[in-house]
């Protein structure tokens, strides 16, 4: 069963190696964004929430949201390689949806092209991709709640 906790701030660190472990692409975004790590650090530990993804004692993985407006905007969905292709991105989003049906009017996401897996999940649950960006070479999803 999965559970979900507020990480402290001893455990920002780990979740930011998850991140930074998932390819270049980060960092890429980073260096167009003109953004060092540290200000990038500093934004995930305090804009929007970052909520931890356990199984038992055993860290799986995390999400990172932010509600703007009528938006929640779903800044990050990381999962440890081991339990990708297990449904456990199908039931974060459904816990999302479920969670912000009535409060927002929309969930949005970006997702690198390269990242074909998330995209299909992304898919599957009922997100469209509204534009691209050719220079991050990401895509932004949208799903109407």
């Amino acid at each position: 069963m999965l559970t979900f906790e507020r990480p402290k701030a001893g455990q920002y660190a780990e979740l930011m190696e998850l991140m930074m472990h998932e390819g270049d692409y980060l960092r890429d975004s980073l260096r167009l964004m003109q953004m060092t790590q540290d200000e990038f650090d500093r934004l995930f530990r305090t804009v929007g929430q970052v909520f931890r993804i356990l199984i038992g004692d055993q860290l799986v993985g995390f999400y990172w949201i932010e509600q703007r407006d009528n938006i929640l905007h779903l800044h990050g969905l990381m999962l440890k390689e081991q339990f990708q292709g297990k449904g456990i991105g199908t039931q974060i989003l459904h816990k999302l949806i479920s969670e912000n049906h009535g409060k927002v009017k929309e969930i949005e996401l970006g997702v690198h092209e390269s990242n074909l897996r998330a995209i299909g999940l992304y898919e599957r649950n009922g997100f469209d991709t509204v534009t691209t960006l050719p220079d991050l070479k990401f895509r932004i999803m949208k799903k109407n709640l």
